[in-house]
């Protein structure tokens, strides 16, 4: 199970919790937790201290990205390419949220079945029964707790300082944040 959620969603779930990335301890973040799972290109997923889970990203972009490890699993599987849904401007009304998700969604099928040669269907009913997770057919309402995590209170800012004291911190908010804003 771990191999197909690596292979289709990006998460290499760690064998043990990990400090995050620190940049040489030069990177700090408002809200304290451990890394359980990493990315192919670096980016950390955090077991935030008040069990929601945070993203840091490897182009500096952080934020939260669910308020739970199991809604943390239910959006990787339903929405394993979760990046492609950050636009906030389709999350202002569910009709808009769904037609947006399901045409991407399609996009996702045809990639996956061209580049990896495999159902993504199929993948993602294999993934959530072996995660125990629902899978859902209109993934509109599990990209709507998605979004009202990514764009809650207190929000996982990260701050870089610099080594002559200048700081850089970024939103907190992945669908605001294209990484590190210089101050």
């Amino acid at each position: 199970m771990s191999d197909l959620l690596c292979y289709i969603c990006d998460v290499e779930i760690l064998s043990e919790f990990k400090s995050p990335q620190d940049e040489f301890g030069h990177l700090a973040y408002s809200i304290t937790g451990k890394t359980f799972a990493k990315e192919g290109t670096g980016s950390e997923y955090i077991l935030l201290e008040d069990g929601s889970v945070g993203f840091w990203g490897s182009e500096g972009e952080s934020g939260r990205i669910a308020d739970s490890l199991y809604d943390f699993f239910v959006f990787m599987v339903n929405c394993p390419f979760w990046r492609d849904y950050l636009n906030a401007a389709s999350y202002q009304n569910m009709e808009r949220l769904q037609s947006f998700a399901k045409e991407l969604m399609e996009e996702h099928r045809q990639m996956v079945e061209e580049d990896m040669d495999m159902d993504l269907d199929e993948t993602q009913k294999e993934l959530a029964e072996g995660l125990s997770i629902p899978l859902d057919n209109d993934i509109s309402n599990v990209l709507m707790k998605f979004y009202h995590s990514a764009t809650r209170e207190p929000r996982l800012i990260t701050t870089y300082t610099e080594n002559d004291g200048s700081t850089h911190s970024n939103t907190g908010s992945l669908f605001e944040s294209k990484g590190i804003v210089r101050f």
